[in-house]
């Protein structure tokens, strides 16, 4: 079925892995809408599966913080340089970035000056902190699309036109999947996707789920991480064959567990979506951390916790990420466990729409305008 007047390319960016799985999604329900519509940018291996162009590696773009970026400001910039110049020689018709709005939002504000139309999938979180990026979001995008209800009160009184899809993993993941499955034991330990996320947390994950392993031997413990590169980030597993490692297949690890310890971002809310109740933490570089914390406007860090608007799940950040504290808040999950569950039900409610297949219609809808 086609119903756009010619032959359409959408150029499309994302720098983390969860804009990896977003932009897969997208991709693929554009194409099954139009087949003919063409896609170039920067993906992960996702989106390259879906037939995505990618100019250059993710990876080279996917840095956590505010200071990690600065320590690649210059190839970041030349990166992104010259992403602007290949956009503009593919003469696409459509830009689409996909968060990472401090990489993003100029790449559409020079498209934008182009007369070229452009959409931030995934809203910058104005609402968490940093409220004066909406002067350079509506000089930037033409349409923010909204993974979250309560987004759209954040640009009342902006130019910006606001469409809440709804979250696509709301609408990927069976509301069935959510069963009480405490009776396997089985924890996963989730210290993140990128380098510096792993160096951060590994190790400390590592050390608590030691201290668990040493007051019930039951439960089993399981580590699932993007590449097999990282292996050699977390020290503390060498030598260790009591905790199971696997690439690639961290979705899978996280819906069979009973419980697990997260790196704060999608991973919490991907675990209250498969009901499997998680310790949330955080902890990046000090300099990093002193900058983002007077900005943030918000009480929680995790999004089932945003969500539920209240401290649903334990969370930590810098200094109280450690394996003592880690341990208070796997003791808490426990006592708490069937709370988690009946909670994230009603997150996985108020984040349903028709997930990417409503992104996808308002995209098409938007480049044949």
């Amino acid at each position: 079925m086609g119903s756009l007047d010619k032959k359409f390319k959408i150029g499309i960016v994302a720098g983390e892995q969860s804009g990896d799985q977003l932009g897969a999604s997208l991709i693929q329900k554009i194409k099954e809408i139009e087949p003919s519509v063409e896609f170039v940018g920067v993906g992960g291996p996702q989106m390259i599966k879906e037939g995505l162009n990618s100019f250059f590696d993710m990876e080279k773009i996917s840095v956590m913080g505010i200071v990690e970026p600065l320590k690649n400001l210059k190839e970041i910039l030349s990166l992104r340089k010259g992403l602007k110049e290949y956009l503009i020689n593919q003469q696409i018709d459509l830009f689409i970035g996909i968060d990472s709005p401090d990489f993003n939002l100029s790449i559409s504000k020079y498209l934008k000056k182009r007369s070229i139309k452009s959409i931030q999938y995934v809203g910058p979180s104005i609402w968490a902190w940093r409220q004066g990026r909406i002067k350079t979001i509506e000089k930037s995008v033409d349409e923010v699309l909204t993974l979250f209800p309560f987004e759209s009160n954040a640009y009342k009184g902006s130019s910006v036109h606001v469409t809440f899809v709804g979250h696509p993993l709301a609408h990927l993941i069976n509301k069935q999947d959510k069963i009480d499955k405490r009776s396997n034991k089985k924890i996963v330990l989730m210290p993140g996707s990128r380098k510096s996320e792993i160096l951060a947390h590994g190790n400390i994950f590592l050390e608590t789920a030691k201290k668990i392993k040493k007051y019930d031997q039951g439960f089993s413990f399981h580590m699932p991480l993007v590449d097999e590169s990282h292996i050699n980030l977390i020290e503390g597993l060498k030598n260790e064959d009591w905790i199971e490692i696997s690439i690639g297949n961290a979705k899978e690890v996280l819906k069979d567990s009973s419980m697990g310890f997260v790196t704060s971002g999608t991973a919490s809310l991907e675990a209250a979506l498969f009901g499997t109740p998680v310790v949330v933490a955080y902890k990046t570089n000090w300099l990093s951390y002193k900058v983002i914390k007077p900005l943030l406007r918000i009480k929680n860090i995790s999004l089932p916790n945003i969500l539920s608007e209240k401290e649903l799940l334990p969370e930590f950040l810098q200094d109280d990420v450690n394996p003592e504290r880690l341990l208070e808040g796997f003791k808490n999950i426990q006592n708490n466990y069937l709370n988690c569950l009946k909670d994230f039900e009603r997150i996985h409610t108020s984040l349903l729409s028709d997930g990417p297949n409503t992104a996808a219609a308002r995209v098409l809808e938007i480049i044949d305008s």
